[in-house]
């Protein structure tokens, strides 16, 4: 290990862990700090454990090799830590008591498939074609699949957020795991690779392991400047209402008015049947600009996602027809706009805690 790498990595490991200490000082008792300490320090435990990997060799003691394959082990986990972070972040309705158990499953096994491989790997055991297949291969594979489904959690929703400051966390989270997949991901990719074709362990990768540690002080020190510039970032408050507070009387005044013609539009020309109704579309309707539609709905009506807006007033509709009309419960979910009825039975449980037929049943006049 360079002295240049050293040095770099001692850097890092020591910027993160103040990170990490001020994360869970201040947010210890949030899901979310939880997640983003432990994101933290997994992602120091894998710095740490790629610097031994180019000290440690098949001579090493037993509990120096041991000691390095744990420390990678708790690193591989930042990638999931990251993908539950991107969900905690930008899905609001998401909770972790909900992750099904064949996502924990694909998790355990891929660090146990790891595992086994890191152990032959350190000793110069060669493996099969196949062993290599269900031990590197398999691992590396759902790895970046975590990272690729952390980086879409926080595309997809990007045009439906209403949140203007969390669109740039969005941006921000996207290019920060994708440099750290490209980094991380690609480069052991590349080695796992070689490894399968050539039958033999490669005895370096692309990229300097230097990059990980400057890359990972690069980003601790971009967010401790940005935490101190913007104190209250929107992922780290958990609103319960509308959001009013630091705007000017006049601000406050043009946004209501703003509001007002939003609800009347929707209301008067039923735009919520439109399912490809987007923020753009509306701001369109009521020659607005699109960011201002955005901060008054949030601002006044408190959703934090254009989807949640929409389902204010489909779902509305839909009790009115579910109670007035004799219309297929079917029917009316695409009437009243959307595209698929997982979606329309999602969104009306979610609202009433039962389901469109349940509600009929209960609620419709009896003749």
């Amino acid at each position: 290990m360079s002295t240049l790498h050293i040095v770099f990595l001692s850097l890092a490991v020591s910027q993160m862990l103040v990170l990490a200490s001020y994360i869970f000082m201040y947010h210890w008792r949030s899901v979310l700090g939880l997640l983003a300490g432990g994101l933290v320090l997994t992602l120091i435990s894998g710095l740490l454990g790629e610097g031994l990997n180019s000290l440690v060799n098949s001579q090493s003691s037993p509990w120096l090799i041991y000691f390095t394959m744990a420390l990678n082990r708790v690193g591989n986990i930042s990638m999931f830590l990251v993908w539950m972070l991107s969900l905690k972040l930008f899905d609001d309705n998401f909770e972790i008591s909900k992750v099904r158990i064949g996502i924990w499953l694909l998790i355990f096994t891929s660090l146990i498939m790891r595992s086994i491989g890191s152990y032959y790997a350190h000793y110069l055991i060669e493996l099969s074609f196949f062993s290599n297949l269900v031990t590197w291969v398999y691992s590396q594979l759902v790895l970046i699949g975590f990272s690729l489904a952390a980086i879409y959690t926080a595309m997809e929703g990007w045009r439906r957020d209403l949140v203007i400051e969390r669109r740039f966390e969005r941006v921000i989270f996207v290019v920060c795991v994708a440099i750290l997949l490209l980094l991380m991901g690609g480069n052991r990719s590349i080695w796992v690779l070689s490894l399968v074709s050539e039958g033999s362990y490669f005895p370096g990768m692309p990229v300097p392991m230097i990059s990980y540690s400057f890359y990972a002080y690069c980003v601790t020190v971009a967010l401790f400047l940005w935490a101190f510039r913007v104190v209250n970032l929107s992922f780290i408050r958990t609103p319960t209402g509308p959001n009013l507070h630091k705007v000017s009387n006049e601000q406050v005044a043009r946004e209501r008015d703003l509001i007002d013609q939003i609800k009347k539009v929707i209301a008067d020309e039923k735009l919520y049947r439109n399912s490809n109704l987007t923020v753009r579309m509306l701001a369109e309707n009521l020659n607005s600009q699109e960011y201002l539609v955005r901060r008054a709905i949030n601002n006044h009506m408190g959703y934090r996602n254009f989807s949640e807006f929409l389902n204010h007033y489909r779902i509305d509709e839909t009790i009115e027809l579910l109670v007035g009309t004799n219309e297929p419960i079917t029917n009316i979910g695409f009437d009243v706009g959307y595209t698929s009825l997982s979606s329309f039975y999602k969104a009306f449980k979610t609202l009433n805690n039962t389901t469109p037929k349940d509600y009929r049943a209960n609620h419709k006049p009896k003749i």
